[in-house]
C-alpha cells in the first residue's frame, strides 16, 4: 500500500495500485472526493459534480480495464448523457444530452471514472467563469478550460479533459503548473463537443504528467500508436523559436524559457534556431481570430438569433464580429492556413520538435481575465500537437510558468516520448501542482 494519499498519485500511479490489488476503485473515488469538498468551495473547479453519483459509479468499474482507477473530469462543453452540459452559458443550465460524446464513450468503456464537469468559459470562449488558481486565489486559472486545468492542480483529479481552440488547454497548463496537452487537429472525434470553431476545435488533456497524458491518449486518439522507447534518439535536434511576440512575454516567462534551454542543452539535446518568418507566423495568429469570429457566427447562430441578450457580451461580441467577415476572408484565411502548414513541415526538416513560450508569464490576476493566448494561436490554427510543462515558478507570485513543445502534425506520440525525458529534466526546477496550493 502506497504511503502517498489516493488524490495525490498519478493516473499511472492509480491504475497500477488497482491493477496490483493494493486498493479498489471506491477508495481512489472517496480520497478524490473528500479533496473535492475541502477545496471546491474556494477554487470552484466543478460547474457540476455529485459525489454520491461518483460512489455508485466507482462500485462498478470492472478492474481489469486499462483505465481503472483513473477518475477523470470533462469540461463542460462536452456532452454527457447522466450529467448536466451547460456549454459555460446561463442559456444551457439544465440542459441534460441524450448521449454521451464519442470521446466519453471511449473514456467510459476503457474503465475510466467520470468525475463530474469542469467549468469553462462561455461556449469555451472568453467570458470568465468563477474558477480560480488553487496555487493563489486571487489569480485566473487561465481560459476556456479553467475547471480542468484548476482541479488537476489541485488534486481533485489525475486527469481532465479539455479543449483548444485558441490556447485553451496550454495556457491554463502554464498557470496552474500541470502537463497539458493539445492533440493533432482532428486526431480526436469531436462528435458531442460544443462546437466553436470547428476549424481549430480540439480535445486536449490535463494531467499530473506526460506519462499520465500518454496512458489516456491511446483510449481516445485515432492516430496509430508505436511503441514508445525510454527515452528520444541522441540525434534529436530541437528548433528554438521564441516567435513574433517575444517581446509580449514578462521577464520571468523569458528567463523560464532560457533556463529550459540551458537545462536540455546541459542534458544532450542539440538545440538551434528555426527559418520560421516572424511576419507570417504573426499573421497566422491573427488568422486564427478570423476563422473563430466567422465559424463562431455560424456554430452559434441559433443562440445568438433567439437570445443573444442572455448571451455574455464577449461571446456576442464575437458573434457580430463574425457577421462582418465576408466568405472571400474566410476562404482566403484558410488558403493562407494550408500555406501555413507547408511553411512549418518544410522549416520542421532536421528538427524533432520546437520549444517557445507557453504563456505570457504567470497567471494574471482573475479581475484582468483568463490570461492572453497570443503565444498558442499560431499553433492551433496549424493543427499541430502541443505540449506544455512545468518550468519553475515566478519569484513575484509564486505561481508556476511553463514552456512549449511543438511537433510536426500527426507525430504526437513522439512528442510526448520526447516529452516524458524533458519533464524529467525540467523536474529539479518545477515546484509539483499540488505542494504549494492557496487554501491547504
Amino acid at each position: 500500500m502506497t504511503a502517498t494519499p489516493w488524490w495525490r498519485c498519478s493516473a499511472i500511479e492509480l491504475h497500477a495500485s488497482v491493477q496490483a490489488g493494493e486498493c479498489n476503485v471506491t477508495e481512489i473515488a472517496t480520497a478524490c472526493m473528500e479533496r473535492v469538498a475541502q477545496l471546491e468551495p474556494s477554487v470552484q473547479a466543478w460547474a457540476w459534480c455529485n459525489p454520491q453519483q461518483v460512489m455508485r459509479a466507482a462500485a462498478d468499474v470492472d478492474h481489469t480495464l486499462p483505465l481503472a482507477g483513473v477518475l477523470i473530469g470533462i469540461k463542460d462543453i462536452i456532452d454527457t448523457a447522466d450529467m448536466p452540459t451547460a456549454y459555460g452559458a446561463e442559456l444551457y443550465r439544465h440542459h441534460l444530452p441524450s448521449h454521451d460524446a464519442e470521446l466519453v464513450r471511449r473514456l467510459r468503456a476503457a474503465g475510466a471514472l467520470i468525475a463530474g464537469k469542469t467549468v469553462t468559459t462561455e461556449f469555451a470562449y472568453a467570458a470568465p467563469g468563477p474558477t480560480r488558481n488553487p496555487h493563489h486565489l486571487a489569480h485566473t486559472p487561465g481560459g476556456s478550460s479553467s475547471g480542468s486545468a484548476a482541479a488537476v492542480a489541485a488534486g481533485m483529479v489525475p486527469v481532465a479533459i479539455s479543449s483548444q481552440t485558441g490556447g485553451s488547454t496550454i495556457r491554463p497548463a502554464a498557470y496552474c503548473g500541470v502537463a497539458g496537452f493539445k492533440p493533432s487537429y482532428g486526431s480526436i472525434d469531436s462528435t458531442g463537443m460544443k462546437a466553436l470553431a470547428p476549424a481549430s476545435d480540439t480535445a486536449g488533456i490535463h494531467a499530473r504528467s506526460v506519462d499520465d497524458i500518454a496512458l489516456i491518449l491511446p483510449v481516445l486518439s485515432d492516430l496509430p500508436v508505436p511503441s514508445i522507447s525510454a527515452s528520444p534518439p541522441p540525434s534529436l535536434r530541437m528548433a528554438w523559436f521564441p516567435g513574433p511576440h517575444d517581446a509580449e512575454a514578462s521577464a520571468e516567462a523569458r528567463a523560464s524559457l532560457l533556463m529550459a534551454r540551458s537545462l536540455l542543452s546541459e542534458n544532450g539535446f542539440n538545440i538551434g534556431p528555426i527559418s520560421l518568418p516572424l511576419e507570417e507566423m504573426a499573421a497566422l495568429a491573427e488568422i486564427n481570430r478570423l476563422i473563430m469570429a466567422f465559424e463562431a457566427a455560424s456554430s452559434l447562430r441559433t443562440e445568438y438569433e433567439r437570445s443573444r441578450m442572455k448571451l455574455t457580451p464577449q461571446t456576442r461580441d464575437l458573434i457580430e464580429r463574425g457577421h462582418s467577415i465576408t466568405v472571400s476572408e474566410y476562404k482566403n484565411a484558410l488558403v493562407k492556413v494550408g500555406r501555413g502548414r507547408e511553411m512549418l513541415a518544410q522549416a520542421m526538416h532536421g528538427f524533432d520538435l520546437l520549444m517557445t513560450y507557453s504563456a505570457p508569464g504567470a497567471a494574471p490576476l482573475a479581475t484582468d481575465g483568463t490570461g492572453s493566448s497570443v503565444f498558442n494561436r499560431a499553433w492551433s490554427t496549424l493543427g499541430v500537437p502541443c505540449l506544455s510543462l512545468p518550468c519553475g515558478c515566478s519569484e513575484n507570485s509564486n505561481l508556476p510558468l511553463g514552456v512549449q513543445l511543438i511537433a510536426p502534425m500527426a507525430a504526437d506520440y513522439r512528442l510526448l516520448e520526447t516529452g516524458r525525458v524533458i519533464e524529467r529534466v525540467l523536474c529539479a526546477a518545477t515546484d509539483s501542482a499540488v505542494d504549494h496550493l492557496a487554501g491547504c
